[in-house]
């Protein structure tokens, strides 16, 4: 007998994860859950997905990251950036800096402009709390008792501190909750993690749900194909360990690969775009343009300067006593090097007067190299970050065969208007590494240089460092059947197929002002709540397709 379930889910990272665990809580519910990647529960890597700054020893080997790449344009001089992607339980929230941000209340009153009823800041912000385990102070807009654990590091290193002082020296606001009404400033960053560990979606929601009889987790599992007949998703088709096989869906087939993977799958099944699907090799089984346009990212420059005093995490022969410690440290304490996620602090900044911030910094207290290794140099650095693009990009087919990567076109820059702001954000990065604060602990601007000081020059300047947040979003956008580019409807059906939903970061129809972990995440709770609804209610959710029809 072929295998079939009430729901088959796409994809273990910051939304599958969530899915599972919401949807397999109901004993009557089904649940099938695909990853390509392998367990997080396995040694050794379950050691590296636990530890913060584990993600160094993961983000190297094809086995754990997609290894994606963005294939830049003419504005920036045609480089290729580097574009990790988690592929394990988990997904990028194995990988990721964990780091705690919802997004502005701003960025929910534009989904609902664009004609995403139900998607407001008074309708997300009961599906933050209830993922949420905050270790701090009862707040309105917090929650407690829930899976996610929502904490402050133990530990800090010395430049956090120093940087943050540097930052209200310059005028800024302190804020210690960026959770809070209040979006602007610089503090400490809110991260996932448990007592110094890192709590992927994984971790927080899939681990919990695993040992339930009605969920079944096929890892290292590749999807070829969602198929589809008759304009309803009917399953999927496989590959794992050399055999394909399809896996049939009673309900709904639902999408979370992420915003890369989700469109590319999407593609590859004959939805999307008509010209571009023949141009690939693939038959169109339903036209839907959308599909792998409006690509959103946050282009992010940086601002590297040496640290002569020493704090930073290197690999130097000053520091070789306290890296040599760092393991016992975390060991006993969870304290130190190896419970850092590198970035440990940042804040938001309006450029343009208007109050609301359009730029992003993280700080990195350590210089960002190789992925494979510590540095060896002292430095720290500021990533600015555009947190609201008007450039748009595109998700393409590089050929009809699963096994071959997408084509990722960010398009950064192709509306000057990112740069302005990107520039305006650099120079008050600048200005804060000037502060008193910073003055025993920086040295010479390492990247992109201190001769670089017109809009002219750090134009150019800013085009060859320029890299990404590694937010991709958009590709799958909600909307309403009358906009020409959206992909599903504001419950994150499919428009034109039945039983298949797209539910991940790809349905944001305009970028989340800051980490899409977290905003993904709610995204998969809110979708959750609609499809148990619509369970409980007849006739409001998609049809339901006979078992026996499934059966060989």
């Amino acid at each position: 007998m072929t295998r079939s379930f009430d729901y088959i889910i796409i994809g273990s990272g910051s939304a599958g994860s969530v899915l599972a665990n919401r949807l397999s809580a109901d004993p009557n519910i089904s649940v099938a859950l695909i990853e390509r990647g392998p367990s997080d529960r396995k040694w050794p890597v379950n050691i590296k997905t636990i530890m913060p700054i584990g993600n160094i020893f993961l983000i190297p080997h094809a086995r754990y990251n997609w290894q994606q790449q963005l294939s830049g344009g003419e504005a920036i001089d045609g480089r290729v950036i580097g574009f990790p992607r988690g592929k394990l339980f988990g997904g990028c929230s194995a990988i990721n800096g964990g780091v705690y941000i919802r997004g502005q209340e701003e960025d929910y009153a534009g989904w609902v402009q664009a004609g995403n009823p139900g998607w407001a800041w008074k309708d997300v912000l009961p599906a933050f709390k209830r993922l949420e385990n905050y270790h701090g102070p009862d707040k309105p807009w917090h929650g407690k008792g829930a899976e996610l654990d929502v904490e402050k590091p133990t530990s800090y290193n010395p430049l956090t501190t120093a940087i943050i002082e540097a930052a209200v020296q310059a005028g800024h606001y302190r804020n210690d909750d960026f959770a809070s009404e209040r979006k602007d400033g610089f503090g400490r960053y809110d991260l996932n993690q448990r007592r110094g560990t890192r709590l992927s979606a994984a971790r927080a929601f899939l681990h919990p749900a695993m040992g339930r009889a009605n969920l079944s987790v096929f890892e290292e599992t590749l999807v070829r194909r969602i198929v589809v007949d008759d304009g309803r998703a009917t399953g999927i088709e496989i590959e794992r360990n050399g055999k394909r096989d399809i896996l049939h869906a009673k309900s709904e087939v639902l999408v979370s690969a992420g915003a890369t993977n989700s469109p590319h799958l999407l593609m590859l099944s004959g939805i999307g775009d008509r010209d571009a699907l023949s141009d690939a090799g693939v038959e169109t089984k339903h036209e839907l343009p959308g599909v792998g346009a409006h690509l959103q990212d946050h282009p992010t420059v940086h601002l590297s300067v040496e640290n002569p005093s020493g704090e930073s995490y290197a690999m130097s022969r000053s520091s070789f006593l306290r890296n040599a410690l760092a393991p016992f440290r975390y060991l006993l304490r969870r304290q130190g090097m190896f419970a850092s996620n590198v970035a440990e602090c940042g804040g938001f900044v309006s450029t343009d007067g208007s109050g609301r911030p359009d730029i992003q910094m993280t700080f990195l207290v350590g210089l960002k190299g190789n992925a494979r290794v510590v540095p060896s140099n002292h430095g720290f650095m500021a990533l600015i970050q555009l947190l609201r693009p008007n450039s748009e990009g595109r998700v393409r087919l590089a050929s009809n065969r699963p096994e071959d990567k997408p084509i990722i076109e960010p398009n950064f820059f192709d509306d000057p208007r990112d740069m302005a702001t990107l520039i305006a954000g650099f120079r008050e990065a600048r200005r804060i590494f000037d502060q008193p604060a910073l003055a025993a602990k920086r040295g010479k601007e390492l990247e992109p240089g201190a001769e670089h000081v017109s809009d002219a020059e750090l134009d150019t300047a800013l085009r060859r460092i320029v890299n990404t947040a590694y937010h991709p979003t958009g590709t799958c956008k909600m909307g309403p059947a009358s906009d020409p580019l959206a992909v599903v409807d504001h419950k994150l059906r499919m428009h034109g197929i039945e039983g298949l939903r797209v539910i991940d970061a790809s349905v944001m129809p305009t970028i989340i002002s800051g980490n899409t972990s977290a905003p993904t995440m709610m995204i998969a709770q809110r979708a959750a709540d609609f499809i148990l609804e619509e369970r409980r209610t007849p006739g409001q959710g998609p049809s339901r397709v006979a078992e026996t029809e499934f059966q060989s």
